[in-house]
């Protein structure tokens, strides 16, 4: 027992901490070459740590074949025992990221155009995470085709309802305002009730790959407005967007897209009370590196920068048309959908 014992104190004593973490990185990244480009290091030299740390534990970690690798039974042992150990020592140094290194590499990050979020992250986003981050380079791509969020040299895809690839997790939920200009609807007349939308011009916005949107926006999935007349359809948000602001018509937008335009009064949100179903945005890690810190760093950010955007929902000051009620004055809700009801009625659902 105690010959044991010593033996086990002895493999501690000799362990170098480095070849633990590039093991825990290659464990975690499924690949040699993944974990040397987030590492900086070549191939050969995360080759030779993990032969050292196989030969100091006397048994085979890592079953490797020409495309990928798979853990032994010994080696998700200490894949787990190794992400938690680095995770500690991150803590106790200050380092960022699970594995205990600042990010860096290149990022490759795909989001369904239908989202909403292609402006923000360009803007926002992308500029503060590059300021932030001087070793990491991004590739960003803002798409309609399904297929291409799926790609495996995709880091990062964040996918749009209704329906989401398979592995996917919920990662966002986004309120959904229905909106028209003041010039609009000076012209047309105010939209009071539901039914009255029968009676004005719809901008829609179509998925080339499903040709879903028989109403408004990218709605599809929204009974209560498949049988609105189409005025306009138009394959882009920012695009369907623009023509509202201009005056062609009602749009129904993430909220994060139209938040500043009825700050500004150039958009009026219209029928508050009614519960538009949230858009669920979910992602997914078609690369397999979702525990990579640059993947992590990237992801949080978008998070955080999706929740902190919101403001407050009290209503604004701004000009309304004198044939707008002044009820229907646009106010700002959370990014998470917070249903506002009449104290005659209850809200109605779309």
């Amino acid at each position: 027992m105690q010959d044991d014992e010593s033996a086990s104190q002895n493999k501690a004593d000799l362990l170098d901490l480095n070849d633990l973490r590039i093991f825990t990185y290659v464990s975690v990244l499924y690949s040699f070459s993944a974990a040397a480009d987030e590492l900086g290091i070549s191939k050969s030299s995360v080759s030779r740590s993990i032969v050292r740390l196989e030969t100091l534990m006397g048994t085979q970690l890592l079953n490797r074949t020409t495309r990928k690798v798979k853990l032994t039974r010994a080696g998700n042992v200490l894949k787990d025992r190794g992400v938690e150990i680095m995770k500690r020592i991150s803590e106790s140094v200050g380092y960022v990221g699970d594995l205990g290194l600042a990010p860096h590499g290149q990022l490759t990050v795909c989001i369904a155009a239908d989202a909403g979020l292609e402006e923000q992250v360009q803007q926002s986003l992308l500029p503060r995470f590059l300021e932030r981050y001087e070793g990491v380079s991004v590739i960003f791509r803002s798409t309609m085709q399904k297929a291409e969020l799926r790609s495996e040299n995709v880091d990062i895809a964040i996918s749009s309802g209704p329906t989401h690839p398979p592995g996917s997790s919920r990662f966002v939920t986004l309120a959904r305002w229905l909106c028209a200009s003041p010039v609009y609807l000076e012209r047309r007349g105010a939209v009071q009730t539901l039914d009255d939308l029968g009676m004005h011009d719809i901008i829609a916005t179509n998925d080339r790959e499903t040709h879903f949107a028989p109403g408004l926006g990218n709605l599809f999935e929204l009974e209560v407005f498949k049988d609105l007349r189409t005025r306009l359809n138009i394959d882009s948000l920012a695009g369907a967007r623009h023509l509202s602001v201009q005056g062609a018509g009602i749009v129904c937008l993430p909220e994060q897209m139209c938040r500043d335009q009825v700050r500004r009064g150039e958009l009026v949100r219209l029928l508050p009370d009614l519960e538009i179903r949230a858009l669920d945005l979910n992602v997914f890690y078609p690369s397999k590196r979702s525990a990579a810190p640059v993947v992590r760093a990237f992801t949080e950010l978008l998070r955080a920068s999706l929740s902190t955007a919101s403001v407050s929902s009290s209503a604004l000051e701004m000009p309304v048309p004198s044939n707008v009620d002044a009820t229907d004055a646009p106010g700002i809700a959370s990014a998470v959908p917070q249903p506002l009801s009449s104290p005659h009625e209850e809200p109605r659902s779309a």
